[in-house]
This record gives structure tokens, C-alpha cells and sequence, in this order.
């Protein structure tokens, strides 16, 4: 490297690249003086051109020809090597090509996508690849450099991109999971959004921004067997979503799919049932299923590769190599990822800083920064629940020979006055879900004689079991509770007060007090008042049960809106502070909470 105090020049060899680490407080510019082309996660950066990279990234800058490579200012940890993995990524890129083209090509003669087909015919839908490999291996990295060799051909190809790693997602926040379709190579500036930024309200200044993205609320860093079943719906989710996508459009059918995994699917254990205790790899089994998975490439473990490859004999399996630059990250640097991500999503990409942006010469185009809006909602307009909450009494308290019949993705509700819970909800990161007209549950059918109790299946998405139990007939039951409601109000009289416990409103003091209620500074309320009047006649006479979850399963595992963060909590008031996205009143009162939490530190 160059000692010259104005420029600090890096000479990179054929087929080698140059690698580095940022510090915190490290930030710095690249630009090629070489008319040969670099590339930075696949993506060409362009000649002549400072390309910013931000703090505490880790990454390195191919050159498949000698190349001078100037940096602005060097970093502390920074090293040219010769030993780099992408000639194999090259190789896999060239055979899923190859795929993709022969795809084309049978879709554009009128072939639909069918599994019994001739041997002579070409492939009927574009590759379906699955990338998994121990922690720290690199597996994001691999799948950004093949998405975007992919998008750099000029074939006009729009892959899909699974995100299934809710530690370190591609383009949402820590606890989602996504799928995205982008259409231009993706950039590489900093640590959040690795594959790409959803699109956001104002207009983008780059191609490779704007992503369409779906995002699925998981709400965990990593997926563990107390939360399989809710898993596997959520990639059942995203699958049908895939496949609708490609079905309405042949070029992402012939474009392919990449998956990104977490680590955790190493684990051959890892949602193994009591039932079946000698199967291994579920949940990697039930994502091949769902995503229809042709290929699967391991990092650097051969253990793995070999299961895998005796598990799936239709599925090909391969090993790339893992790179020698690949980085092990502890708990302290993951959390840093995980907050910029977060960051990034509500205040959008960090500001050039001041010693890159008084560099002379061009500056490839970046996205501006965006303005998150805060305000305050009322605890009675604001539903949040949680999906699969243990709440009930364990196994052991059954009486002998039951079982518990309640569904693993229960909807319990979030009571912010319950013990522990403003310390749970504080900091708390939100799933915003859409409330259909369908997904109400009626608890009681009035006029008819017969009280509905509903019961949740164990293995049902969102199907309720309905029992009619015989009672009173309409004249009968009406008296009896005329008669309650004497009895209750006189033993009141004769103590001088009732107890809170015991309270009984009539239906008129129910209908004033929701007609009083003072919503006007809460947003969403219109929604929530809305719903509201929507109800059945027959509903708006009940009192609705505090602990009670009016809503179907089914929302606890449905695509999100977006997401938003409880900042501070006002007890006296009863409201909660939050942080949006996007000014302007929430698309939807109801929440989904997880485990995920984020506190603004900068």
C-alpha cells in the first residue's frame, strides 16, 4: 500500500481481493483507478466512482484483473489475498444460468411447469437453491454474490429471495422473515439490509433500492421447537405466496429462487417430535416441501453435506468451499447488526460522513434518510397479542389420562396492566397485521337457545372447533338474568357497595360509556371504531372479555404490515408511545409481540 499522505493506493493481483474490517468509528471510500472492472458482493462498482462504506462492516473488493484500488482512508484491519472461493461461486452461477436459460426456453413454447415430463425435455422452472452452513460461514454473502451475478447478466431475470434467518434478515428487522424479488444488483454501503431495502414512501435514488418485499413476523432470533408449528406455518406462508407469484409470472418462474437459512438448521435435532424421535433435520425437510427445493449447496461442513445428501435423494446436494475471509462474530457484534438493522428500517440508511462527503470526484448515488414519526395510542385502541404464549396450566396439573387440546399458535392478549408486562412490552418491537371482516369470532349466537363455546384445534390454521350446548330457551334464559341482576343489585344495596369484581353494567351504561370514550388522539381509532360498528347486533350487547382474543389463528402467522416500536409507556394515562415508520394513523390496531426489542442508542 502506499505511504503517500493524499491517497492510499491498493495494488490487487489477478483472481484476488482485497479484505477488510471497519471499526466503529471507521468509515471510508473505495474507487477503482484501473479501467478493469471490481466487484464488492458480485455487484460492479462503478469506474472512477468513491463507492462509501460505512462502520463496522466486513467485507471484501474482487478484481479479476490486476487492479489499482484507492481507498480514502485505510483501516485498521484491512489485507490482500489470493485465496479466494469465487471461481466456485462462478462454476454455480454458470450451472444455475444454464438452468435458467433452459427454463426460458421451455416456458416460451407453451410448456407448463408439470413433474411428469420427458427425459429429453429441458426444466420446466427456473433453480430452487437452499444455502446453509454452520454460524459465521458466510451463507448471506453467498447468496447476495449469486443473486446478484443473476441480476448482472442483462437477462432481465427477477429471482425470489427467502430470507429464513430471523437473527439477521435480508431486508426487514431481527424476527421477520421475507421474501423478495429484486430486480437490479444489490450495493453494499453498510450492515443492515443485506439484500436489499423495502420500498419506502418517498422516491429511490438507486436501482438496487425499492425492493418488493412481503415480510412474516416470527418475533425470535432463532427458531427453537417450542416454536415449530408457528414456524412451519409461516414457510408454508411464504411458499403459497411464491407460487402464486410464479404463476402469474413466467419470468419469475424461470428466474429461480435462492434461500438463506439460519444456522440453527444444522442442527439435525432441531424440531424433532416426541413422536418421532429419530427424525433429523425437520425443519430443513418441511422447507424443501414447501419451497419446492432442487438444490441445496453446504458451507464448509461435511457432515452435513453427507446427511443431507442420504435424506434427500431427489434433491441435489453440493459443498462449496468456505472462504478464508469469512469473519466469526460474537454476541457483542451481532447485536450491533441487529440494532442497525432496526435503525435502518425506521430512519432509513446513515449519513455520509463528513470526511467521505468532502471527497472530490463523483459519489455513487445513495438513498436519503427518512423521518419516523412518534405518537401516542391508547391501551383499549391498540390490540397486542402473542402467538403461542404459555399461559395455561402445565400438563402435570391435568387430571390422569387428559390431554391439553389447546394449538401451539394461540392468540393470547397482551394485558400492559398485568404484572411484568409494561417491563415486557417496554422497547418492544410490534408486527402490525391486517384484521379481515372474517377474522372475528363470535363467542355467543343470541335469539337461537344455544350458547357457542370455541375451542382451538392443535394442528388447524386458524379452524375452530364449535360445540352447541343445549340451554334455556330465549323467554327462560332472559328472565333468569333479569332475575341475577335483581338478586346481585340488592345484595349491593344491603352492603352499602358492590366490589369491582362484582360490578354489573346494564346494556344502556355499556353503549353510553363506548359513546363517551374520548379516541380522538389516538391513531388507528378510526379503524378500531370502525370494526366496531361493523359488529353484529348481537355482539355489541356482550361486554367484551378483556382475556378473550376475538380473532381468528390465523392472523398470528399472516403477512405483516410493517412494524413499529413501544417507546414509553404512561401508566396514568393508560397509552403507549410509538414509533412509526410513516406519519399518519396505523393501517391496523391489532399487534403481533415477540421477543425482539430495540432501544435507540444513537
Amino acid at each position: 500500500m502506499s505511504e503517500s499522505p493524499e491517497q492510499h493506493v491498493v495494488d490487487l493481483e489477478a483472481e484476488s481481493e482485497w479484505r477488510f474490517e471497519l471499526e466503529a468509528d471507521e468509515n471510508i471510500a473505495v474507487r477503482t483507478l484501473s479501467p478493469d472492472s471490481v466487484y464488492i458482493n458480485s455487484e460492479e462498482i462503478p469506474p472512477t466512482t468513491w463507492y462509501p462504506l460505512h462502520r463496522n462492516l466486513k467485507a471484501s473488493i474482487y478484481a479479476a484483473q490486476p487492479t489499482k484500488l484507492q481507498v480514502s482512508t485505510p483501516p485498521a484491519s484491512n489485507y490482500s489475498s489470493s485465496s479466494t472461493s469465487q471461481s466456485s461461486l462462478v462454476a454455480l452461477h454458470l450451472a444455475l444460468e444454464r438452468i435458467r436459460i433452459l427454463a426460458r426456453r421451455q416456458l416460451s413454447n407453451g410448456h407448463a411447469s408439470s413433474s411428469h415430463q420427458s427425459p429429453n425435455d429441458g426444466p420446466s422452472r427456473g433453480p430452487a437453491i437452499m444455502i446453509l452452513g454452520p454460524p459465521s460461514s458466510g451463507k448471506t454473502t453467498v447468496v447476495k454474490n449469486l443473486v446478484n451475478m443473476a441480476l448482472g447478466t442483462g437477462m432481465s431475470w427477477t429471482p425470489g429471495v427467502i430470507s429464513l434467518d430471523p437473527s439477521s434478515p435480508a431486508n426487514l428487522i431481527p424476527g421477520s422473515l421475507s421474501l423478495s424479488t429484486p430486480s437490479h444488483p444489490i450495493p453494499t454501503h453498510h450492515l443492515a439490509h443485506p439484500l436489499g431495502s423495502p420500498p419506502t414512501s418517498v422516491p429511490a435514488n438507486t436501482l438496487g433500492a425499492d425492493v418488493p418485499t412481503l415480510g412474516w413476523w416470527y418475533g425470535h432470533p432463532e427458531p427453537s421447537n417450542k416454536g415449530v408449528d408457528l414456524w412451519k406455518k409461516l414457510v408454508a406462508g411464504i411458499g403459497e405466496r411464491w407460487k402464486e407469484r410464479c404463476a402469474k409470472d413466467p419470468t419469475a418462474l424461470a428466474s429461480g429462487l435462492f434461500v438463506d437459512t439460519p444456522s440453527a438448521f444444522t442442527n439435525a435435532l432441531l424440531g424433532t417430535r416426541k413422536d418421532n424421535p429419530k427424525a433429523k433435520y425437520s425443519l430443513v425437510a418441511d422447507a424443501v416441501e414447501q419451497l419446492e427445493i432442487d438444490t441445496i449447496a453446504v458451507i464448509g461442513h461435511e457432515k452435513l453435506t453427507i446427511d443431507l445428501t442420504r435424506l434427500f435423494p431427489n434433491v441435489r446436494v453440493i459443498r462449496l468451499p468456505r472462504s478464508s475471509g469469512t469473519v466469526d462474530l460474537d454476541d457483542a457484534n451481532r447485536q450491533i447488526v441487529a440494532a442497525a438493522q432496526v435503525r435502518s428500517y425506521f430512519y432509513g440508511e446513515p449519513s455520509l460522513p463528513k470526511e467521505i462527503e468532502n471527497l472530490s470526484g463523483r459519489m455513487v448515488a445513495r438513498e436519503g434518510n427518512l423521518i419516523p414519526y412518534s405518537f401516542q395510542i391508547g391501551w383499549e385502541t391498540l390490540t397486542i397479542l402473542r402467538v403461542g404464549e404459555e399461559n395455561a396450566a402445565p400438563s402435570t396439573a391435568l387430571p390422569l389420562g387428559s390431554s391439553r387440546i389447546l394449538s401451539p399458535t394461540r392468540l393470547t392478549r397482551v394485558d400492559p396492566a398485568g404484572p411484568a408486562q409494561i417491563t415486557r412490552l417496554l422497547n418492544c418491537v410490534l408486527a402490525v397485521v391486517a384484521i379481515r371482516p372474517g377474522d372475528r369470532i363470535k363467542k355467543k349466537d343470541k335469539g337461537l337457545g344455544t350458547a357457542t363455546m370455541v375451542k382451538d384445534e392443535p394442528e388447524g390454521a386458524g379452524q375452530v372447533k364449535v360445540e352447541k350446548v343445549e340451554g334455556p330457551s330465549e323467554e327462560t334464559a332472559e328472565g333468569a338474568v333479569e332475575a341475577e341482576i335483581s338478586e346481585a343489585a340488592d345484595k349491593a344495596q344491603d352492603e352499602g357497595a358492590a366490589k369491582e369484581h362484582t360490578e354489573i353494567k346494564s346494556e344502556t351504561d355499556v353503549q353510553d360509556q363506548g359513546q363517551t370514550k374520548d379516541i380522538s388522539g389516538d391513531p388507528g381509532a378510526a379503524l378500531a371504531e370502525k370494526e366496531h360498528e361493523g359488529e353484529g347486533d348481537g355482539d355489541e350487547d356482550d361486554e367484551e372479555d378483556e382475556d378473550e382474543v376475538p380473532y381468528l389463528e390465523e392472523i398470528g402467522y399472516r403477512e405483516t404490515l410493517g412494524f413499529v416500536v413501544i417507546t414509553a409507556i404512561d401508566t396514568l394515562r393508560k397509552k403507549y408511545t410509538v414509533l412509526s415508520p410513516s406519519p399518519g394513523k396505523l393501517p391496523s390496531t391489532v399487534a403481533i409481540a415477540g421477543s425482539i426489542e430495540w432501544v435507540d442508542s444513537e
